[in-house]
């Protein structure tokens, strides 16, 4: 396995999803996962693609993205449908909102693997470590523990279910709305494609509570809802 990991830090959310992803990069080394990091002013589409020609099979990528993109550093698609056959046979593991519903299926169709979000994803602030565990638990389980998709999947559903449960009883009851339904809203393409996954339903756009953070359906970008 040789992953390129990109994380761009360009507004405030990605302030938060550069430290989770922090932790793959960590994991990657302590398991001796040859991973080349292209973070901030290197998480660009140019870097990305020589990375992807030089035989990097896993693309590892927090945090932002739309339907059809990935989005780098300059807040330009760093993947995209038109360059997506970078990836033919190859496998993605993502954060970002939505590109499942488009871009994962293109790689899909193409022989690669996608674990990524069919609808927004979104977290509190006042619960990041527990934000963090869900988003990072798929890569443990995957690519650490070596479980099939499929199974990582479940597991990966099942820690998303605990965590909101937990939430639950610690009061924080928005975090917790958020993280059932990006537990619910989470598919792997593998084996099985996206008619097989239907995921959950659509995280509200209008909330106006303090410290939580959706992502755009328009721009791919997180919004402070104040």
């Amino acid at each position: 396995m040789k992953a390129v990991l990109v994380r761009p830090r360009f507004d405030e959310a990605t302030q938060y999803t550069f430290d989770f992803a922090q932790e793959i990069l960590e994991w990657c080394q302590q398991a001796g996962i040859e991973v080349v990091e292209l973070a901030e002013g290197e998480a660009v589409r140019a870097k990305v693609e020589e990375q992807l020609r030089k035989g990097a099979d896993t693309l590892i990528f927090y945090d932002h993205g739309n339907e059809s993109s990935l989005i780098g550093q300059d807040e330009q698609p760093a993947i995209d449908l038109e360059n997506c056959h970078f990836l033919n046979e190859k496998q993605v593991y993502t954060l970002a909102c939505l590109s499942a519903k488009e871009l994962g299926v293109a790689i899909w169709r193409r022989g690669g693997k996608y674990w990524g979000y069919k609808e927004v994803y979104g977290f509190t602030t006042d619960a990041l470590k527990e934000f963090k565990e869900a988003s990072n638990c798929g890569f443990m389980y995957i690519f650490i523990e070596a479980a099939p998709y499929g199974d990582a999947l479940d597991k990966a559903k099942e820690t998303f279910d605990r965590l909101s449960m937990d939430l639950v009883s610690q009061g924080k009851i928005m975090a917790a709305v958020f993280m059932r339904e990006n537990g619910a809203n989470l598919v792997a393409y593998n084996g099985s494609g996206p008619d097989d996954q239907n995921g959950g339903g659509c995280l509200p756009g209008l909330l106006k509570l303090p410290g939580v953070w959706v992502k755009s359906l328009f721009s791919g970008r997180n919004k402070k809802v104040c």
